[in-house]
């Protein structure tokens, strides 16, 4: 039975203002496409909740995907049979406790 993938909201303000961002940055065509890039790493954790690894540098427990100059950063929930997506950082910013 496929997980849940929940988006806290945090990580939904994150990801906007990254879109934002590279938009104003860049151009429309990278915003989409980033965005789109992490969107789909997060739809395949519903299959594969462990799919990529944990890095204890931002929590217990939190797992981190790598792409496109970010960390993509998201706990999982085998009770409740969910993923929640906690944040987006840049892959620049030094580590920290996102609980």
């Amino acid at each position: 039975m496929p997980y849940d993938v929940e988006w806290k909201q945090g990580a939904i303000e994150d990801v906007t203002a990254l879109f934002d961002y590279i938009a104003e940055n860049s151009s429309l065509w990278d915003a989409r496409d980033v965005t789109e890039r992490i969107l789909n790493a997060t739809d395949k954790l519903a299959e594969f909740p462990r799919l990529y690894e944990v890095d204890s540098r931002y929590g217990e427990g939190v797992h981190r995907i790598s792409l496109v100059g970010q960390h993509v950063l998201y706990e999982v929930d085998d009770q409740a049979k969910q993923i929640r997506v906690l944040a987006v950082v840049g892959q620049r910013q030094n580590p920290y406790s996102i609980r």
